[in-house]
């Protein structure tokens, strides 16, 4: 007997032989109503990495603290809102 994950059928019961591939268990894992899609505390990681970028470069480097902000700034904002968004909804430890 295989150790594979095997799909689900909708009475709970397992089909045959058939192996759950990649989409399936990253549709298994993503899918979860008990949880919200999008916390309102999501974006704050990637906020606040934005702004201490920002800030370093302003003092260290001599930049210009808004044009920072707005490049590379929204880059890591939605770069790390992202990869913080498949961390919750894959509950990544």
């Amino acid at each position: 007997m295989s150790d594979e994950p095997r799909a689900k059928q909708a009475d709970g019961g397992q089909q045959g032989d058939a192996p759950l591939g990649a989409r399936d268990l990253l549709r298994q894992a993503l899918v979860d109503d008990a949880d919200p899609r999008f916390p309102w505390w999501l974006p704050l990681p990637g906020l606040a990495i934005a702004l201490t970028w920002a800030a370093y470069e302003a003092v260290a480097a001599g930049g210009a603290f808004l044009p920072t902000l707005l490049w590379p700034g929204a880059a890591i904002l939605v770069l790390v809102t992202v990869a913080t968004w498949f961390g919750w909804q894959l509950e990544i430890d």
